[in-house]
């Protein structure tokens, strides 16, 4: 028992005498995870009821006998679906990665805190390891605040800024040993703030320019990118779960790819049904747009008109079409043909059905 109140005055004793640390350290660890319990409470919630009311049960049934070959009753689907959603992409998945922050924050924050209260005699100046973890611990949090805002955090993005605080000290000096000491500090900071992204193509061009070598990605264009509606920063997103092509976005699981992503489910069902299209009509497919016909969604839509037995929509679904095939320069049958393609495809007839 002695030892047990021997340690307790220990404890009480190193909390008073470094109470100032402490609060800081508190607070600036609550500040970088308050955002990730935001998102956990209201920001997936919402996330989840945004694609579960997307998609009516019929539209559930068939993404999961077309993607997960997987045949339920329309009585069970709903709840198949939520278990799915919840399986692969529910709370749990972001727990273990907010600890990791959790973990990293508490222990560099302390450093920063010691810092921050050195500072006040004016004879100090910003160590190199203090400033690394300073400007690490900005990008982290403004880029927590920014996801949050957006509703677009992964439990990867939060392993990312777990990394980043981690690797912030020994980046900073090994960054800083470029310039003269007295420089040490501001780039420290300066590279702390600058995604992992970036840091990885500054580190680069500096091996190739110190090593003679060409190693680095790839620079050809980014094909998702020629879509209707995406810019760079959404192709970003798109890459992130590993789809660079369009022939890749055209037959991947729009449901997983609206869940990794975080982006609209009713866009990622435009840019598929684009993608879609765009396998069968490259470049030509812009042409179409003035006929109505954005993606595989439209022709879909254009193939049952065809078949209508109203004779106003069938007359006026084949004029379209004449006109459509002549625009793009290709052959009545083969355009035709191609139609019927992509109007047959199964994933054409999901994103019909959750339409």
């Amino acid at each position: 028992m002695q030892w047990v109140l021997s340690l307790g005055a220990n404890v009480i004793a190193t909390i008073c005498r470094h109470w100032q640390t402490l609060a800081i350290d508190v607070v600036l660890t609550a500040i970088l995870i308050y955002p990730l319990c935001n998102f956990l409470a209201y920001g997936w919630q919402r996330k989840f009821e945004e694609i579960k009311t997307d998609l009516v049960p019929e539209a559930k049934q068939t993404y999961l006998k077309v993607f997960w070959d997987r045949v339920v009753p329309l009585d069970k689907v709903d709840k198949e679906f939520s278990d799915l959603y919840v399986r692969w992409y529910g709370r749990s998945r972001f727990r273990i990665p907010t600890v990791f922050v959790f973990i990293v924050a508490i222990i560099e924050n302390y450093e920063l805190a010691n810092e921050l209260i050195r500072l006040v005699s004016p004879e100090v100046q910003l160590s190199t390891a203090g400033a690394a973890i300073a400007g690490a611990y900005t990008f982290v949090a403004w880029d927590f605040f920014n996801r949050v805002q957006r509703r677009d955090l992964s439990s990867a993005d939060i392993l990312r800024g777990a990394l980043r605080l981690a690797i912030a000290v020994p980046l900073g000096f090994a960054m800083s040993a470029l310039l003269e000491k007295s420089y040490a500090p501001f780039l420290a900071f300066a590279i702390g703030v600058f995604p992992l992204e970036t840091i990885s193509t500054i580190l680069r061009r500096l091996v190739n320019d110190k090593l003679k070598l060409q190693i680095g990605a790839d620079n050809a264009p980014d094909q998702v990118a020629t879509l209707s509606g995406v810019d760079r920063s959404i192709a970003d997103r798109i890459q992130e779960a590993d789809i660079t092509t369009i022939p890749q976005l055209a037959w991947c699981d729009p449901i997983q790819l609206t869940m990794r992503t975080n982006l609209g489910f009713d866009y990622v069902v435009d840019i598929v049904s684009q993608a879609l299209a765009w396998v069968y009509f490259g470049e030509k497919l812009a042409a179409l747009r003035p006929f109505g016909l954005r993606g595989a969604f439209e022709l879909h839509v254009l193939s049952n008109d065809l078949n209508s037995a109203n004779t106003d929509e069938k007359d006026l679904a084949a004029r379209t079409q004449t006109a459509a095939a002549t625009a793009i320069n290709v052959p009545l049958d083969g355009f035709k043909y191609a139609v019927e393609q992509i109007a047959g495809d199964p994933a054409t007839k999901f994103l019909y059905d959750a339409s």
